[in-house]
């Protein structure tokens, strides 16, 4: 019963921040991370950030692209390393309007994250997000299609 509770509590963690990126408030993203996380948006191809200040700078600056967002997830399978330890896997579907819409055409991404979480003596909090992107549709010079073609399960 305590892993159906922990899990619930996980995938809403998961919805919090999806929320808060679709308000566009990074606070809001940061709250649900632990203060020694990682978040990776390049899908471990060099360009994580590490520690919640650093989220917070990378954060702050991606979101002032953007005048609206919508991030909607599926396919979440929490997994529990321990106790205090799980995994979260989701698939993501986001869409982003630039600001120089419509200069720039909206951004449409396809992609997966893989996320761990950790509780402490306040809940659960998120200690590590890496997005890896199956597929994009952007007007930024980005190659980023295939990331998680050759991603094993991950069990």
């Amino acid at each position: 019963m305590r892993q159906l509770i922990d899990a619930e509590e996980i995938r809403r963690l998961k919805y919090t921040y999806c929320r808060a990126a679709d308000a566009m408030d990074a606070e809001g993203m940061l709250a649900v991370f632990t203060d020694d996380c990682v978040v990776d948006l390049s899908g471990g191809r060099g360009g994580a950030v590490f520690g919640i200040d650093a989220a917070r700078t990378f954060y702050s600056g991606a979101l002032g692209k953007f005048t609206a967002s919508s991030h909607h997830l599926s396919n979440m399978d929490v997994v529990f390393e321990s106790a205090d330890t799980a995994r979260l896997e989701s698939y993501l579907y986001s869409w982003q309007r630039y600001k120089d819409y419509p200069k720039m055409k909206d951004r449409h991404r396809w992609a997966r994250y893989r996320d761990v979480f950790r509780r402490d003596v306040d809940g659960w909090k998120q200690s590590k997000l890496v997005c890896y992107v199956g597929g994009e549709i952007t007007p930024e010079e980005l190659e980023r299609s295939g990331e998680t073609t050759a991603l094993p399960v991950w069990r």
